[in-house]
């Protein structure tokens, strides 16, 4: 009832972790549809709490719920064979406000729907809009940006993550990057909010399945 359970062990690795959704905790669901039969449906859930331990080669790292954060990503339906995809999204907090970010790109263009919001102390602000995303495919280390009429933000990595798969009709290439969220969003109010070293993820991904 609490939220969700994380518990994993490998090789060199263990996790346990205890995620906390709270009552009434605003997320972000958009049906993008296809056709008049097939959709996709995503839900983003940030800003959600989370405890416990990390135990990797032997040394061991606790998870303080005061100043961590998981990004739940659920997702049904039906994916269009060939999919190319941008996924961005952040937790923390900015000047004493509490700040989610999530963004998405290429795979809603053209459809009515977008998967583009901010959360600013707990309350989620919609952006319908696409955005426009700026980064560099030779050097996914560089800095990104994402901008719009409500949103312009850089981000700077520390973390690359690549994987690829490729099976000729199943492939799946992605390419990942977590570091730094600056620069500012815009309520629905009009307020325009600094957001300031919030910690977060940048990916493209493509895949065939």
């Amino acid at each position: 009832d609490a939220g969700t359970h994380i518990e994993t062990m490998a090789p060199g690795l263990e996790v346990d972790l205890q995620v906390f959704e709270p009552e009434h905790h605003e997320s972000m669901g958009v049906l993008v549809p296809w056709n008049d039969k097939q959709f996709q449906y995503t839900r983003k859930n940030n800003c959600l709490q989370v405890q416990g331990r990390v135990v990797l080669d032997g040394v061991e790292r606790k998870v303080d719920r005061t100043d961590s954060y998981a990004i739940h990503d659920y997702g049904r339906g039906r994916w269009p064979y060939n999919t190319l995809w941008n996924w961005a999204a952040g937790s923390g907090v900015s000047r004493g406000r509490q700040i989610g970010l999530q963004f998405g790109a290429k795979w809603t263009a053209g459809t009515p729907s977008t998967e583009n919001a901010v959360r600013i102390d707990g309350r989620l602000h919609k952006i319908s809009d696409e955005l426009d995303w700026r980064y560099d495919v030779t050097d996914w280390m560089k800095p990104w940006t994402i901008r719009g009429d409500r949103v312009d933000l850089r981000f700077t990595p520390d973390i690359y993550h690549h994987h690829e798969f490729n099976r000729w009709l199943i492939s799946s290439r992605g390419d990942q990057c977590f570091g730094y969220f600056d620069g500012q969003v815009v309520s629905d109010e009009g307020e325009r909010v600094p957001v300031e070293n919030v910690y977060g993820l940048a990916e493209e991904v493509h895949r065939k399945w």
